[in-house]
């Protein structure tokens, strides 16, 4: 039982690094930001042109994201 605690424990650490790693590294959140965006597209079968508000929805998301690990 506490092996398991212990690798719950490790978890969260990894979590906190990949968010420290990503919010360090601004090349990393727009790739993050833009795959996301490519699939708001996608899901409306890339029928409308409004690029701007996807990258914005995209990017309200990931940084939501990025910074529930931090609070």
């Amino acid at each position: 039982m506490k092996s398991k605690k212990k690798a719950a424990g490790n978890d969260s650490g990894a979590n906190l690094s990949a968010t420290n790693v990503v919010k360090n590294n601004p090349e990393q959140r727009n790739q993050m930001i833009s795959i996301a965006a490519y699939f708001r597209s996608e899901k409306r079968d890339f029928n409308s042109k409004d690029d701007l508000a996807d990258w914005l929805e995209s990017e309200g998301e990931i940084d939501r994201h990025i910074n529930s690990f931090s609070s």
